[in-house]
């Protein structure tokens, strides 16, 4: 659970019409904390792959750790999210339903701020400006199907701190359909919905998810330390095993057509529906 949410963090952590058809490769390298733990068991270096591809309205990311596929769905205009686990051959399913009006908002407590510096470099001939962010998030907040009672009971106290730098193109190819897709994708309130269908809920999601949309572009590098603050069991021991530097960086992007059916449930997957 503790990679797949870091993961998400680190997948999740980054209105025109949509025409074109857009493929994103990206490679993220996790150093020290619990990656290091993981290397220490013998599970090898924490890199995930991540390829995300945009047709229309609807967008898939297949997230590849190890032997583990995940594959996400997003229709933004069923507003429909399936979870795709390949090595379960499992398909699940959620749609989105808006609360009823007058229902009372959330207490978030998930702290996100971003700011421009100024700054500029070329990567891979792409002109890229530079962007540092803090994101706070209370972990007691957590909850879902995978965690436990005494798991969610660790976690009081705990916050999360998320601090780095992004730089950010408009120039790639596809680059305006991307962000026109995210922007949609955080206003439909989608973010929630798909963590909801893997088993995870984090109040303070979309909180987080529209402070990342001000960013105008594509995050071609992005760099982030993360630590634990607080106090308990849990907190002492992320601490004793030190921060967790994050780096994800685009490997390709193109704008080529996507093949309909990737955004099928495969032939054989049992269907879960939420």
């Amino acid at each position: 659970m503790k990679r797949w949410l870091t993961t998400t963090v680190a997948v999740l952590v980054c209105s025109a019409a949509l025409r074109a058809d857009v493929t994103i490769v990206q490679t993220t390298t996790v150093e020290g904390g619990m990656a290091a733990m993981a290397a220490s068991n013998g599970a090898g270096p924490v890199s995930p792959k991540l390829t995300t591809r945009l047709k229309g309205t609807k967008s898939r990311t297949d997230v590849e750790t190890g032997a583990v596929t995940v594959g996400t769905i997003l229709d933004l205009t069923t507003k429909e999210v399936i979870v795709l686990r390949a090595d379960q051959k499992t398909a699940t399913v959620a749609t989105f339903v808006p609360p009823p009006a007058g229902t009372p908002p959330v207490t978030l407590k998930v702290d996100a701020s971003i700011t421009p510096t100024g700054k500029s470099q070329v990567l891979d001939g792409f002109t890229c400006n530079e962007y540092t962010f803090t994101t706070r998030m209370d972990m007691s907040e957590m909850t879902g199907r995978q965690m436990p009672p005494e798991a969610a009971a660790m976690m009081q106290g705990v916050t999360m701190v998320m601090q780095g730098s992004m730089w950010v193109t408009k120039d790639a190819p596809g680059a305006v359909e991307y962000l026109a897709f995210q922007k949609a994708a955080t206003s439909g309130q989608l973010a929630s919905a798909a963590l909801g269908a893997s088993g995870m809920s984090v109040p303070g999601m979309e909180k987080l998810m529209k402070a990342m949309s001000a960013v105008e572009g594509v995050a071609y590098l992005t760099e982030m330390t993360l630590n634990v603050e607080g106090t308990g069991q849990f907190a002492d021991m992320m601490k004793q095993m030190g921060a967790m530097k994050i780096a994800t960086r685009v490997n390709s992007i193109r704008s080529e057509p996507v093949s309909d059916d990737l955004f099928k449930v495969p032939e054989g997957y049992t269907v879960i529906k939420q």
